[in-house]
C-alpha cells in the first residue's frame, strides 16, 4: 500500500470505522480502516497509532484534520 492508493479526505468529509493499523508512507499517515485506507498529514501517526483498535472519526474541516475515538 502507498500514498497514491489511499484516499485523502476532502473538505467536510469523514472517514468514521474501526482503525487497524497506521504506518507512514512518503511522508504520510497511512489509517487502514476496514473500509479502506486513507492519507493523513504524516504528524497525525503518533495519535493514530494509539487508537488503533478502536472506532475511529476522522474530519476534514477548514484544512484541519479533526480526529477522535468514538465511544
Amino acid at each position: 500500500m502507498n500514498v497514491h492508493e489511499a484516499h485523502r479526505l476532502q473538505e467536510l468529509e469523514e472517514a468514521r470505522d474501526r482503525l487497524l493499523r497506521t504506518f507512514l508512507n512518503d511522508g504520510f499517515c497511512i489509517a487502514i480502516f476496514r473500509f479502506g485506507a486513507v492519507a493523513l498529514p504524516e504528524e497525525m501517526e503518533p495519535r493514530l497509532c494509539e487508537m488503533v483498535g478502536k472506532e475511529v472519526c476522522c474530519l476534514r474541516l477548514d484544512g484541519r484534520y479533526h480526529v477522535r475515538a468514538v465511544e
